[in-house]
């Protein structure tokens, strides 16, 4: 049986220091009491869509802000190492190379990365983020003007895919904002948002801790960063002065 609550109020911890305040004009809980059909023609198909955009987008973003890392990065495969269309072997064989570095490096090297393609709608390349990279295998980014920004190349994956280009993090949130950007930037140019991955990453990464749930109890005072059809949050970095507008559920 389903349940119906209206301005809900849902508060996730993402990492030490960051909170997620969402307002869920409408929360849907429990099950349906029977199914019900979609007509062709409704745009069931274009739901299906947003709805992965949204959830990877959240999925993304939890994990981008919930881990620590040092750099974010862009791979490129060299046409003379890999066919550069070939997307599950380039994620395949990147995967394997990861878990290599960490056996031979000692090291729990972690990543989050998500694909795009290049410009001419064919061949790909990856963005993410990367920690524990070896610093015996780091070397000057061979562009002078991002090696003077501090961005440097992975060697071990130069040699075996090809260029690389890995700046350190100064502002965590940021660079988690920035990196969802390309989950919807893919819709744009791919196929790649329904059954198929939308990113790759390490195992047992951290998510996010839901840590209240309640009622709204007055009007917001203060601007949300994001607003959709059916809730909208903002990310701070206390809670404590947020309790005046909500009152807690009794069981989260």
């Amino acid at each position: 049986m389903q349940t119906q609550r209206k301005n809900v109020v849902q508060i996730k911890k993402f990492g030490e220091n960051n909170y997620k305040i969402t307002i869920c004009k409408q929360l849907i809980k429990g099950k349906k009491d029977q199914k019900q059909t979609v007509k062709k023609g409704q745009g069931k198909h274009d739901k299906k869509l947003a709805h992965s955009l949204s959830r990877t987008k959240s999925q993304v973003l939890e994990k981008a802000l919930c881990n620590d890392w040092n750099w974010f990065g862009t791979f490129t495969l060299d046409p003379k190492k890999y066919q550069r269309d070939d997307l599950d072997t380039f994620i395949k064989d990147l995967s394997q190379f990861i878990r290599d570095q960490r056996k031979k490096r000692q090291m729990d090297i972690k990543y989050l990365l998500i694909p795009e393609l290049h410009k001419d709608g064919k061949n790909w390349h990856m963005h993410g983020l990367l920690s524990e990279i070896p610093y015996q295998d780091m070397e000057p980014h061979p562009l002078k003007n991002l090696s003077e920004k501090g961005y440097i190349s992975w060697e071990s994956y130069r040699q075996k895919f090809g260029f690389n280009s890995l700046g350190p993090i100064r502002d965590n949130v940021k660079t988690a904002l920035y990196i969802t950007k390309y989950i919807s930037k893919n819709l744009d140019t791919t196929s790649i948002a329904l059954n198929k991955k939308m990113y790759y990453c390490s195992r047992g990464l951290k998510t996010a801790e839901k840590i209240k749930e309640g009622q709204l109890t007055k009007p917001l005072d203060f601007p949300m960063a994001f607003e959709g059809l059916y809730s909208k949050s903002t990310f701070v970095d206390s809670i404590d002065w947020f309790k005046d507008y909500f009152k807690e559920f009794e069981n989260l």
